[in-house]
């Protein structure tokens, strides 16, 4: 069992100049724990949060004039690449289209020559051959000088 005994203050403390700081200081803060409870921080709370959750919550840490900066400097940001992204599709068709259109019929015309020369190489070195084999054998086909 326990006992209460009354005890009497009869020495009243002053408190010196750095204690009355510490106690207005201390005022100034109010204790919180009493006023939230514990199914505030329930674990399970913190894992369904969404990130845009998350993202939305923090609208409130930035000031409204540094949002809307941020905004601006964001959309123009996103604009600048988008018509970037926008212009340089239209230029990689108009490169495409054209070395298509051009590069095509030249790669053809350019065949087309290489296999003409050969063709022109084949034939003299035909000619040559024939030469080597019998030479003097193209002027019995020839037709005879005419008589005077």
């Amino acid at each position: 069992m326990v006992k209460v005994t009354l005890v009497d203050e009869e020495v009243i403390e002053v408190p010196s100049t750095e204690e009355k700081i510490i106690e207005e200081n201390d005022a100034d803060f109010t204790d919180t724990d009493s006023e939230v409870s514990d199914d505030e921080y329930d674990d399970d709370d913190i894992e369904n949060e969404t990130i845009m959750e998350r993202i939305v919550a923090l609208k409130d840490v930035i000031a409204p004039q540094y949002r809307n900066s941020i905004a601006s400097t964001a959309s123009s940001i996103y604009n600048g690449i988008s018509s970037s992204f926008l212009f340089g599709g239209k230029a990689l068709w108009v490169i495409t289209t054209s070395s298509l259109l051009l590069g095509v019929p030249l790669s053809l015309s350019i065949i087309s020559e290489q296999q003409l020369i050969e063709m022109e190489k084949e034939m003299k070195l035909s000619q040559s051959t024939n030469e080597v084999l019998a030479p003097g054998a193209e002027q019995g086909f020839q037709a005879p000088p005419a008589q005077q």
